[in-house]
């Protein structure tokens, strides 16, 4: 990892529509890949250029929880 400047980027499958997180970090050199779902194999997303995306991760939303206060 290069820098310090990383960016969390939501993703959907144009599949099955699951949801996808992962983390941006901007590089002085050029990197390319893709990911594809875990779920129907279809291509999510594809890149090339002075950055890179890792920690792919399902995005998980948590529902909120009624009647409890926030901490």
């Amino acid at each position: 990892m290069a820098s310090s400047i990383w960016t969390i980027e939501l993703f959907s499958c144009p599949g099955c529509g699951l949801p996808y997180t992962a983390t941006r970090e901007h590089h002085p050199d050029k990197h390319s890949g893709k990911f594809k779902c875990e779920v129907c194999e279809t291509k999510v997303h594809e890149w090339s250029g002075n950055y890179d995306f890792f920690d792919w991760k399902v995005d998980v939303v948590k529902s909120p929880v009624f009647g409890k206060r926030w901490s």
